[in-house]
């Protein structure tokens, strides 16, 4: 059976991503930006919970999807947002590098009108 997977708010997230830099700069260590989301990111997935879609590139089809199950995608693609690399407009399924997707899909993101 295939559930919703469950987005965090922004708020949520940001939260998360605060108490997770807290944290690593008490035990000395300081995260960059993009190690610090990674990090949120993968662990959130890990337990079922995904960070928020970043806002969309305009420059192609804005639909997204966000792969939930490591069975079907494996870690590397694991709670990380995909977005369609096809022309804006196009019609019935969208595809990134890595996936082939439809607007049902649990995770799906239609694209914006």
């Amino acid at each position: 059976m295939t559930t919703t997977p469950r987005i965090l708010t922004d708020a949520e997230y940001d939260a998360a991503y605060a108490r997770l830099t807290d944290a690593a700069y008490r035990h000395g260590s300081r995260l960059g930006t993009n190690a610090a989301h990674d990090v949120l990111t993968e662990t959130l997935a890990a337990v079922g919970l995904f960070a928020p879609a970043p806002e969309p590139d305009l420059d192609t089809c804005t639909a997204q999807y966000l792969p939930t199950d490591i069975d079907l995608f494996g870690p590397d693609l694991l709670g990380q947002w995909q977005q369609c690399t096809d022309e804006p407009g196009h019609a019935d399924h969208h595809d990134s590098i890595d996936l082939v997707w439809g607007d049902d899909s649990p995770g799906a993101l239609p694209a914006r009108a």
